[in-house]
């Protein structure tokens, strides 16, 4: 029986050359990124094809993209570059500053954790942070993403996720709207005023509607209150702290502005959602000093202040 034939190891340069123009989507735009010509690039890229034995791109008129076995392989070697280079820093002694990169969708971010991170940097003055705001899921490892904060029901969670916090949600408007609009006794007061509605058709909207407040209450959803839509919860607070309306707040978002009593809460009670939100850390390197110091700092940070229990004080319509 022949020995098996061996099979040429694939060049690491072509590996290159396709997680550039993978993650560019570009031939050209690769070729300036690793500063070679475009006919080089498209040179490696053929010959890639052709050890896997698959075409990787489809090529548009004016643009590329990605196959099904495009995609599956960048996803395995944009990661693996990642983790090559990152140890080459480290073997070199070339990455004096540690760096964390973490996803979550964009009102986490900018209510959450842009206010805090001053907090962090005084402690941890040697680490730096990318922020990678995305409403989509993104794999971790496949994008060399470090920590991810998502909201998704406890079914959906991952199994290794810790649960930070929970969400409550409640009416919140400026004060001086509610002087002149209030005072607000009952649910359906708030149509005194303009409905500020978070319109970005997500997959848990509707436990953050209008409709879900009126229907916890027993009331129907008015038919002929005037509304303003946003696609990001973050727009609608600084509407409501504008004095342009109302909003159905996740109280986490809005404890700094109702702290400053830039807004408030007419009602006491709360409505809770089956949903909450959780840290989501990537294996590879969640035991890295640097990486377990800034999920130890989140943790912190945040439950210290979790929600108390709603109130359970019934609520005349």
């Amino acid at each position: 029986m022949p020995p098996p034939r061996s099979v040429r190891p694939i060049s690491l340069a072509n590996l290159r050359g396709f997680e550039a123009s993978a993650r560019l989507l570009s031939f050209t735009l690769a070729a300036e990124e690793l500063h070679l010509t475009q006919s080089s690039i498209s040179r490696q890229i053929r010959s890639l094809e052709a050890q896997v034995g698959k075409p990787l791109f489809r090529r548009r008129i004016r643009h590329l993209e990605l196959t099904a076995a495009g995609q599956r392989l960048y996803r395995v070697v944009h990661a693996s570059l990642a983790d090559i280079d990152r140890t080459v820093s480290d073997l070199r002694g070339t990455r004096q500053r540690k760096r964390i990169t973490l996803t979550t969708f964009a009102s986490f971010a900018s209510l959450m954790l842009v206010p805090r991170l001053a907090d962090f940097a005084e402690q941890y003055p040697d680490i730096d942070i990318r922020i990678d705001a995305a409403d989509e899921v993104r794999d971790l490892e496949a994008d060399g993403i470090d920590v991810a904060i998502r909201f998704c029901p406890d079914s959906r969670a991952p199994r290794e996720a810790i649960r930070l916090l929970d969400e409550q949600l409640t009416p919140a408007l400026s004060p001086v709207l509610l002087a002149r609009a209030g005072p607000f006794r009952r649910p359906r007061d708030v149509t005194r005023t303009t409905l500020l509605v978070q319109d970005h058709a997500g997959p848990y909207d509707e436990f953050q509607s209008w409709h879900a407040w009126f229907a916890h209450h027993g009331l129907p959803m008015p038919a002929d209150v005037p509304t303003i839509s946003f696609n990001f919860t973050y727009q609608a607070v600084e509407a409501a702290v504008r004095g342009q309306g109302v909003m159905l707040a996740p109280v986490v978002y809005i404890r700094d502005h109702v702290a400053r009593n830039e807004l408030v809460c007419p009602f006491e009670a709360r409505m809770s959602s089956p949903h909450g939100y959780y840290l989501v850390t990537n294996r590879m390197s969640a035991n890295l000093p640097h990486v377990a110091a800034f999920t130890r700092w989140l943790v912190e940070m945040l439950r210290p202040h979790e929600p108390a229990e709603p109130a359970r004080e019934p609520v005349s319509a």
